[in-house]
């Protein structure tokens, strides 16, 4: 029997990982999905960057220890995925018992959130990072079920989204977006989240579709 399950952010910096060391260079966000380790010890990656993608690309696809990158350019934001060469940190993190929900990288920056079982595999994760790089420990929290996060959103839900599309559907609750008449306007969110009107009606669209995805599966 499990006798807890954790949720843990963390932050992790000086990790020789090429994407993390090239957003240091330009103004991108990355939220990467969980790595696909092959036997050879290379890494297949698949991530979506957000800012300035055709910068951050090029550079990318300039570094010696990544192989076929691919860039399909959604407008503000490109789909990427590319092999590299070595393994990634997120194989000793798992191995040590991490369960990655989400991967945000920005500014030569990593920053973890997921899940663990009990606070002796926490204590492992936590030393697995610190051999790899400098961790500062954000937050750990019970996971239960059913319950809800500071905003009101299911566990399950919140799983579900990234935290670009989260902090954007916070804001724009918190803001009054969704009242009528409204409290705030597009830009306004926008503005208060530092980013263009088009970024975040597009993070707002597909959490929204997110959101109501996962009532409607739970009515079914």
């Amino acid at each position: 029997m499990i006798d807890e399950s954790l949720v843990v952010e963390f932050t992790v910096t000086g990790n020789d990982c090429p994407v993390v060391e090239t957003t240091a260079d330009h103004d991108v966000v990355v939220d990467e999905t969980p790595p696909a380790h092959r036997d050879d010890g290379r890494t297949l990656l698949h991530f979506h960057a957000e800012g300035e993608t055709d910068e951050f690309t090029e550079s990318l696809d300039e570094t010696a220890e990544i192989d076929y990158l691919q860039v399909v350019d959604g407008g503000s934001v490109a789909q990427c995925r590319c092999l590299l060469h070595d393994s990634c940190i997120l194989r000793e993190l798992t191995t040590a018992g991490f369960m990655p929900h989400e991967i945000r990288i920005v500014d030569g920056t990593e920053r973890f959130r997921g899940s663990v079982v009990g606070r002796d595999i926490l204590r492992d994760v936590i030393q697995t990072v610190q051999e790899l790089g400098n961790v500062k420990l954000d937050r750990v929290s019970q996971l239960t079920a059913g319950t809800e996060t500071d905003h009101g959103l299911d566990a399950t839900i919140e799983s579900s989204l990234t935290k670009q599309q989260r902090e954007a559907l916070v804001a724009a609750l918190e803001q009054g977006y969704f009242e009528v008449p409204r409290g705030a306007t597009a830009t306004d969110v926008a503005e208060e989240l530092d980013i263009s009107k088009s970024s975040f009606l597009g993070r707002l669209k597909r959490a929204q579709q997110t959101v109501f995805e996962q009532l409607l599966a739970g009515a079914k």
